[in-house]
Protein backbone atom coordinates (compact mmCIF):
# COMPACT_ATOMS: atom_id res chain seq x y z
CA UNK A 1 0.00 0.00 0.00
CA UNK A 2 1.31 3.45 -0.92
CA UNK A 3 1.67 5.75 2.09
CA UNK A 4 -0.21 9.04 2.32
CA UNK A 5 3.11 10.90 2.15
CA UNK A 6 4.07 9.11 -1.07
CA UNK A 7 0.62 9.67 -2.56
CA UNK A 8 0.99 13.41 -2.01
CA UNK A 9 4.47 13.39 -3.53
CA UNK A 10 3.18 11.63 -6.65
CA UNK A 11 0.31 14.11 -6.97
CA UNK A 12 2.65 17.10 -6.60
CA UNK A 13 5.11 15.67 -9.12
CA UNK A 14 2.35 14.94 -11.64
CA UNK A 15 1.13 18.54 -11.62
CA UNK A 16 4.49 20.31 -11.20
CA UNK A 17 4.90 21.21 -14.85
CA UNK A 18 1.33 22.43 -15.19
CA UNK A 19 1.64 24.62 -12.09
CA UNK A 20 5.00 26.00 -13.21
CA UNK A 21 3.44 26.98 -16.55
CA UNK A 22 0.14 28.14 -15.05
CA UNK A 23 -1.97 25.80 -17.19
CA UNK A 24 -5.69 26.68 -16.84
CA UNK A 25 -7.64 24.16 -14.80
CA UNK A 26 -4.67 23.20 -12.63
CA UNK A 27 -4.67 25.10 -9.34
CA UNK A 28 -2.16 25.18 -6.52
CA UNK A 29 -5.21 25.20 -4.23
CA UNK A 30 -5.20 21.42 -4.65
CA UNK A 31 -1.66 21.33 -3.25
CA UNK A 32 -2.64 23.41 -0.23
CA UNK A 33 -5.67 21.24 0.52
CA UNK A 34 -3.60 18.05 0.17
CA UNK A 35 -0.96 19.39 2.55
CA UNK A 36 -3.54 20.78 4.95
CA UNK A 37 -5.55 17.56 5.14
CA UNK A 38 -2.34 15.62 5.82
CA UNK A 39 -1.43 17.99 8.66
CA UNK A 40 1.82 19.02 6.99
CA UNK A 41 1.15 22.74 7.43
CA UNK A 42 1.05 22.26 11.20
CA UNK A 43 4.61 21.03 11.78
CA UNK A 44 6.35 23.29 14.28
CA UNK A 45 3.07 24.91 15.34
CA UNK A 46 2.19 24.61 19.06
CA UNK A 47 -0.43 21.98 19.87
CA UNK A 48 -2.41 24.62 21.75
CA UNK A 49 -2.95 26.42 18.43
CA UNK A 50 -3.90 23.36 16.41
CA UNK A 51 -0.43 22.19 15.40
CA UNK A 52 1.51 18.99 16.00
CA UNK A 53 4.30 20.70 17.93
CA UNK A 54 7.97 20.17 17.22
CA UNK A 55 10.55 22.69 16.07
CA UNK A 56 10.86 24.86 13.01
CA UNK A 57 13.18 22.25 11.50
CA UNK A 58 10.14 20.04 10.94
CA UNK A 59 8.49 22.80 8.89
CA UNK A 60 11.71 23.40 6.93
CA UNK A 61 11.92 19.72 6.02
CA UNK A 62 8.27 19.65 4.99
CA UNK A 63 8.85 22.59 2.63
CA UNK A 64 11.95 20.85 1.30
CA UNK A 65 10.09 17.60 0.67
CA UNK A 66 7.39 19.40 -1.33
CA UNK A 67 9.94 21.50 -3.23
CA UNK A 68 11.74 18.35 -4.38
CA UNK A 69 8.62 17.51 -6.38
CA UNK A 70 7.29 20.95 -7.31
CA UNK A 71 8.81 24.31 -6.41
CA UNK A 72 5.54 26.14 -7.17
CA UNK A 73 3.80 24.11 -4.47
CA UNK A 74 6.85 24.45 -2.23
CA UNK A 75 6.86 28.23 -2.58
CA UNK A 76 3.15 28.52 -1.85
CA UNK A 77 3.75 26.21 1.14
CA UNK A 78 6.45 28.64 2.32
CA UNK A 79 4.07 31.61 1.96
CA UNK A 80 1.37 29.76 3.90
CA UNK A 81 3.72 28.56 6.62
CA UNK A 82 5.31 31.99 7.04
CA UNK A 83 1.88 33.57 7.50
CA UNK A 84 1.15 30.86 10.07
CA UNK A 85 4.36 31.81 11.88
CA UNK A 86 3.18 35.43 12.01
CA UNK A 87 -0.10 34.47 13.64
CA UNK A 88 1.48 32.08 16.15
CA UNK A 89 3.89 34.80 17.29
CA UNK A 90 1.19 37.47 17.50
CA UNK A 91 -0.46 38.29 20.80
CA UNK A 92 -3.78 38.73 18.95
CA UNK A 93 -6.04 36.04 20.39
CA UNK A 94 -8.80 36.66 17.84
CA UNK A 95 -6.55 36.10 14.81
CA UNK A 96 -5.03 32.95 16.28
CA UNK A 97 -8.39 31.37 17.06
CA UNK A 98 -10.64 32.71 14.27
CA UNK A 99 -8.31 32.97 11.25
CA UNK A 100 -5.49 30.50 11.90
CA UNK A 101 -7.53 27.22 11.80
CA UNK A 102 -8.55 27.58 8.13
CA UNK A 103 -4.99 28.58 7.20
CA UNK A 104 -3.64 25.45 8.91
CA UNK A 105 -6.12 23.31 6.95
CA UNK A 106 -5.18 24.92 3.64
CA UNK A 107 -8.78 26.04 3.16
CA UNK A 108 -7.71 29.68 2.89
CA UNK A 109 -4.47 31.17 1.57
CA UNK A 110 -2.15 33.04 3.91
CA UNK A 111 0.16 35.53 2.26
CA UNK A 112 2.97 37.82 3.38
CA UNK A 113 3.36 41.04 1.42
CA UNK A 114 6.78 41.56 2.91
CA UNK A 115 9.21 42.12 0.06
CA UNK A 116 8.95 45.81 0.89
CA UNK A 117 8.85 45.27 4.67
CA UNK A 118 12.02 43.17 4.80
CA UNK A 119 13.85 45.69 2.62
CA UNK A 120 12.64 48.42 4.97
CA UNK A 121 13.94 46.47 7.97
CA UNK A 122 17.52 46.65 6.66
CA UNK A 123 17.22 50.24 5.41
CA UNK A 124 16.84 49.63 1.67
CA UNK A 125 13.47 51.35 1.11
CA UNK A 126 10.58 53.00 3.02
CA UNK A 127 7.29 51.24 3.70
CA UNK A 128 4.96 51.60 0.74
CA UNK A 129 1.67 51.28 2.61
CA UNK A 130 0.38 54.05 4.86
CA UNK A 131 -2.03 53.62 7.74
CA UNK A 132 -4.22 56.03 9.68
CA UNK A 133 -5.56 55.04 13.08
CA UNK A 134 -8.46 55.83 15.34
CA UNK A 135 -9.76 54.20 18.49
CA UNK A 136 -11.54 51.36 16.69
CA UNK A 137 -10.22 51.09 13.13
CA UNK A 138 -7.20 51.22 10.85
CA UNK A 139 -7.31 52.57 7.28
CA UNK A 140 -4.73 51.48 4.71
CA UNK A 141 -3.56 53.08 1.47
CA UNK A 142 -0.77 51.98 -0.85
CA UNK A 143 0.46 49.60 -3.52
CA UNK A 144 2.42 46.35 -3.36
CA UNK A 145 3.89 45.32 -6.74
CA UNK A 146 4.59 41.66 -5.94
CA UNK A 147 2.68 39.41 -3.54
CA UNK A 148 2.24 35.62 -3.83
CA UNK A 149 -0.26 33.01 -2.63
CA UNK A 150 -3.16 35.36 -3.33
CA UNK A 151 -5.85 32.76 -4.00
CA UNK A 152 -8.60 34.75 -5.75
CA UNK A 153 -11.31 35.83 -3.29
CA UNK A 154 -9.92 33.55 -0.57
CA UNK A 155 -6.79 34.93 1.10
CA UNK A 156 -5.54 36.91 4.07
CA UNK A 157 -2.35 38.91 3.57
CA UNK A 158 -0.02 40.33 6.23
CA UNK A 159 1.07 43.87 5.39
CA UNK A 160 3.43 46.29 7.14
CA UNK A 161 2.27 49.90 7.17
CA UNK A 162 3.42 53.21 8.64
CA UNK A 163 1.34 56.02 10.12
CA UNK A 164 2.08 59.72 9.67
CA UNK A 165 2.86 59.79 13.39
CA UNK A 166 5.66 57.29 12.81
CA UNK A 167 3.96 54.20 14.22
CA UNK A 168 4.56 51.01 12.23
CA UNK A 169 2.05 48.18 12.31
CA UNK A 170 1.58 44.74 10.80
CA UNK A 171 -2.00 44.14 9.76
CA UNK A 172 -3.82 41.11 8.36
CA UNK A 173 -6.00 42.13 5.42
CA UNK A 174 -8.74 39.75 4.18
CA UNK A 175 -9.41 39.43 0.46
CA UNK A 176 -12.98 40.64 0.86
CA UNK A 177 -12.02 43.98 2.42
CA UNK A 178 -13.61 46.96 0.66
CA UNK A 179 -10.99 48.99 -1.22
CA UNK A 180 -8.56 46.07 -1.67
CA UNK A 181 -7.92 45.23 -5.32
CA UNK A 182 -5.96 42.19 -6.49
CA UNK A 183 -4.50 42.54 -9.97
CA UNK A 184 -4.22 39.90 -12.66
CA UNK A 185 -1.58 37.22 -12.15
CA UNK A 186 1.86 38.49 -13.12
CA UNK A 187 3.43 36.76 -16.13
CA UNK A 188 6.47 34.90 -14.80
CA UNK A 189 9.27 32.75 -16.23
CA UNK A 190 8.28 29.97 -13.82
CA UNK A 191 6.02 29.40 -10.81
CA UNK A 192 3.18 30.88 -12.86
CA UNK A 193 0.62 29.03 -10.76
CA UNK A 194 1.78 30.63 -7.50
CA UNK A 195 -1.01 33.24 -7.48
CA UNK A 196 1.50 36.10 -7.71
CA UNK A 197 -0.05 39.50 -8.35
CA UNK A 198 -0.25 43.14 -7.27
CA UNK A 199 -2.29 44.66 -4.47
CA UNK A 200 -3.83 48.14 -4.48
CA UNK A 201 -5.16 49.41 -1.16
CA UNK A 202 -7.52 52.37 -1.42
CA UNK A 203 -8.99 53.45 1.91
CA UNK A 204 -9.14 49.87 3.19
CA UNK A 205 -10.81 50.25 6.57
CA UNK A 206 -10.61 47.42 9.09
CA UNK A 207 -11.33 46.81 12.74
CA UNK A 208 -8.28 46.93 14.99
CA UNK A 209 -8.83 43.22 15.66
CA UNK A 210 -6.93 42.62 12.37
CA UNK A 211 -3.69 44.06 13.82
CA UNK A 212 -0.97 41.41 14.10
CA UNK A 213 1.53 43.71 15.81
CA UNK A 214 1.65 47.37 16.79
CA UNK A 215 5.47 47.39 16.69
CA UNK A 216 6.39 46.25 13.18
CA UNK A 217 10.15 46.77 13.44
CA UNK A 218 10.57 44.66 16.58
CA UNK A 219 8.15 42.01 15.36
CA UNK A 220 9.88 41.68 11.97
CA UNK A 221 13.32 41.56 13.56
CA UNK A 222 12.25 38.75 15.90
CA UNK A 223 10.59 36.84 13.06
CA UNK A 224 13.36 37.30 10.49
CA UNK A 225 15.38 34.19 11.44
CA UNK A 226 12.31 31.95 11.00
CA UNK A 227 11.45 33.76 7.75
CA UNK A 228 14.92 32.99 6.36
CA UNK A 229 15.15 29.44 7.68
CA UNK A 230 11.79 28.49 6.18
CA UNK A 231 13.04 29.86 2.84
CA UNK A 232 15.99 27.50 3.11
CA UNK A 233 13.55 24.63 2.64
CA UNK A 234 13.04 25.77 -0.96
CA UNK A 235 16.75 25.61 -1.73
CA UNK A 236 17.19 22.31 0.10
CA UNK A 237 14.43 20.62 -1.85
CA UNK A 238 15.46 21.56 -5.36
CA UNK A 239 19.16 20.92 -4.62
CA UNK A 240 18.47 17.47 -3.21
CA UNK A 241 16.33 16.54 -6.21
CA UNK A 242 18.79 17.93 -8.73
CA UNK A 243 21.71 16.06 -7.14
CA UNK A 244 19.69 12.83 -7.35
CA UNK A 245 18.95 13.45 -11.03
CA UNK A 246 22.61 14.13 -11.78
CA UNK A 247 23.71 10.99 -9.94
CA UNK A 248 21.30 8.88 -11.99
CA UNK A 249 22.80 10.31 -15.19
CA UNK A 250 26.42 9.47 -14.40
CA UNK A 251 27.83 6.53 -16.34
CA UNK A 252 31.14 5.40 -17.79
CA UNK A 253 31.06 8.00 -20.55
CA UNK A 254 30.77 11.05 -18.30
CA UNK A 255 31.92 9.97 -14.84
CA UNK A 256 35.37 11.53 -15.10
CA UNK A 257 33.83 14.91 -15.93
CA UNK A 258 30.83 14.95 -13.59
CA UNK A 259 31.65 12.84 -10.53
CA UNK A 260 33.97 15.27 -8.75
CA UNK A 261 31.65 18.21 -9.32
CA UNK A 262 28.67 16.28 -8.01
CA UNK A 263 30.74 15.15 -5.03
CA UNK A 264 31.62 18.78 -4.28
CA UNK A 265 27.96 19.85 -4.49
CA UNK A 266 26.90 16.95 -2.28
CA UNK A 267 29.51 17.64 0.40
CA UNK A 268 28.66 21.35 0.33
CA UNK A 269 24.99 20.49 0.82
CA UNK A 270 25.82 18.25 3.79
CA UNK A 271 27.77 21.09 5.42
CA UNK A 272 24.93 23.57 4.85
CA UNK A 273 22.37 21.11 6.21
CA UNK A 274 24.41 20.74 9.40
CA UNK A 275 24.54 24.53 9.78
CA UNK A 276 20.81 24.82 9.27
CA UNK A 277 20.05 22.09 11.81
CA UNK A 278 22.25 23.85 14.35
CA UNK A 279 20.68 27.27 13.76
CA UNK A 280 17.14 25.90 13.81
CA UNK A 281 17.72 24.66 17.37
CA UNK A 282 18.52 28.15 18.71
CA UNK A 283 15.94 29.78 20.94
CA UNK A 284 17.35 33.26 20.28
CA UNK A 285 19.68 34.79 17.71
CA UNK A 286 22.75 36.84 18.49
CA UNK A 287 24.25 39.09 15.81
CA UNK A 288 26.83 36.43 14.94
CA UNK A 289 24.07 33.83 14.54
CA UNK A 290 22.13 36.09 12.19
CA UNK A 291 25.22 36.68 10.09
CA UNK A 292 25.78 32.92 9.85
CA UNK A 293 22.16 32.46 8.77
CA UNK A 294 22.47 35.14 6.08
CA UNK A 295 25.62 33.47 4.75
CA UNK A 296 23.88 30.08 4.84
CA UNK A 297 20.83 31.33 2.93
CA UNK A 298 23.09 32.94 0.31
CA UNK A 299 25.25 29.83 -0.11
CA UNK A 300 22.29 27.45 -0.26
CA UNK A 301 20.46 29.34 -3.00
CA UNK A 302 23.67 29.64 -5.02
CA UNK A 303 24.21 25.91 -4.60
CA UNK A 304 20.67 25.27 -5.84
CA UNK A 305 21.38 27.20 -9.05
CA UNK A 306 24.73 25.44 -9.53
CA UNK A 307 23.18 22.02 -8.93
CA UNK A 308 20.46 22.46 -11.53
CA UNK A 309 23.02 23.71 -14.06
CA UNK A 310 25.11 20.58 -13.41
CA UNK A 311 21.99 18.47 -13.88
CA UNK A 312 21.50 20.15 -17.27
CA UNK A 313 25.01 19.14 -18.30
CA UNK A 314 24.53 15.60 -17.05
CA UNK A 315 21.20 15.08 -18.82
CA UNK A 316 22.42 16.49 -22.12
CA UNK A 317 20.12 17.46 -24.95
CA UNK A 318 17.11 15.64 -23.47
CA UNK A 319 17.07 18.22 -20.66
CA UNK A 320 16.47 21.01 -23.16
CA UNK A 321 13.08 19.68 -24.22
CA UNK A 322 10.45 21.83 -22.55
CA UNK A 323 8.47 18.95 -20.96
CA UNK A 324 11.54 17.60 -19.14
CA UNK A 325 11.88 17.87 -15.38
CA UNK A 326 15.27 19.51 -15.81
CA UNK A 327 13.83 22.25 -18.02
CA UNK A 328 11.17 22.90 -15.41
CA UNK A 329 13.73 23.03 -12.60
CA UNK A 330 15.81 25.52 -14.58
CA UNK A 331 12.85 27.89 -14.70
CA UNK A 332 11.95 27.15 -11.08
CA UNK A 333 15.44 27.74 -9.70
CA UNK A 334 15.78 31.01 -11.63
CA UNK A 335 13.32 32.44 -9.11
CA UNK A 336 15.45 31.79 -6.03
CA UNK A 337 18.14 34.47 -6.61
CA UNK A 338 15.35 37.07 -6.71
CA UNK A 339 13.30 35.95 -3.70
CA UNK A 340 13.44 38.65 -1.02
CA UNK A 341 16.04 39.04 0.32
CA UNK A 342 17.62 38.58 -3.10
CA UNK A 343 21.17 37.26 -3.39
CA UNK A 344 22.27 40.77 -4.33
CA UNK A 345 20.62 42.23 -1.23
CA UNK A 346 22.15 39.54 0.99
CA UNK A 347 25.57 40.23 -0.49
CA UNK A 348 25.25 43.94 0.19
CA UNK A 349 24.07 43.36 3.75
CA UNK A 350 26.97 41.03 4.47
CA UNK A 351 29.43 43.55 2.99
CA UNK A 352 28.07 46.16 5.38
CA UNK A 353 28.03 43.75 8.32
CA UNK A 354 30.81 45.61 10.11
CA UNK A 355 28.19 48.25 10.90
CA UNK A 356 25.10 46.07 11.02
CA UNK A 357 26.42 43.42 13.38
CA UNK A 358 28.72 45.53 15.53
Amino acid sequence: MISQHRTIELSLAERAGWLNDGIPGCSVAESLVLLGNAGRLTSGVPESLGGIGGTILGAIEEISSVSEQCLTSGFVFWCQRTFIEFLTLSSNHWLRHQILPKILQGERSGSVGFANAMKHLVGIEPLQVKVSLDAETVTLDGFLPWVSNLQPHNFVVAIAAQANTGEKLIIAVPSGAKGLERGEDLQLLGLQGSWTSTLHLNQVRLSRKWIISEDADSFLASLRPAFLMLQCGLGLGITRRSNQETLQSIDGSNQSVLANRLRYNTLTLIQLEAQLWKLSALSSFENSDLRELLELRLALFRLAVDSVCLELEAKGETAYFKPSGTARRLREVAFLPNLTPSLLELGRELQQSGNIFS
